[in-house]
């Protein structure tokens, strides 16, 4: 069986609508309408995604499909997104660290002048995000870590906040 009768027939079992379909996987229900007719076919992580949907494996959605499996086969394996975000982060750190080390910039003096722009930075990926993508990536072992992370990164903010104001209430 083609993906495109497979997610068919699994989107009928399961009693969902094109457009339902579309809306779990945030596309157009003419890409639906697409997978299923044999126009398209749908990228790996939607094929990934229609996997946990209709809680079916990877191999019962796609062994029939020879084209699914060349299209598959034939991509190159690149660097993911995050893995771009991190690597080139390190890189932009690490040159900017050792220029202004070079240029014998105080350690107090990096940090203040990264402050706003990092809060800025910030603020412009939190607006970016997809949420609703998002929320349905995470799950429990991501939480452990992201509050692990979090608190780490705010306890010597918060102590530097709690520090500097009880020097100017006392004056110490």
């Amino acid at each position: 069986m083609k993906i495109g009768e497979q997610i068919q027939y699994q989107r009928k079992l399961n009693g969902m609508s094109q457009g339902e379909l579309a809306n779990e996987l945030h596309i157009s229900r003419q890409s639906i309408s697409k997978w299923e007719n044999g126009t398209t076919l749908p990228s790996f992580s939607n094929i990934v995604i229609i996997s946990d949907l209709f809680n079916i494996s990877l191999d019962e959605l796609i062994k029939n499909d020879d084209e699914v499996m060349n299209n598959l086969e034939l991509k190159d394996p690149r660097v993911s997104k995050t893995w771009k975000i991190i690597l080139i982060s390190f890189t932009v750190a690490a040159v900017v660290m050792s220029s202004l080390r070079l240029f014998h910039m105080s350690d107090d003096g990096i940090d203040n002048m990264f402050m706003i722009p990092e809060l800025i930075a910030f603020a412009f990926l939190i607006v970016n995000i997809n949420w609703k993508r998002f929320n349905k990536g995470i799950n429990k072992k991501i939480i452990f870590w992201g509050v692990i992370w979090l608190a780490l990164y705010l306890i010597p903010i918060m102590n530097d906040f709690v520090a500097g104001f009880i020097v100017g209430f006392t004056g110490s």
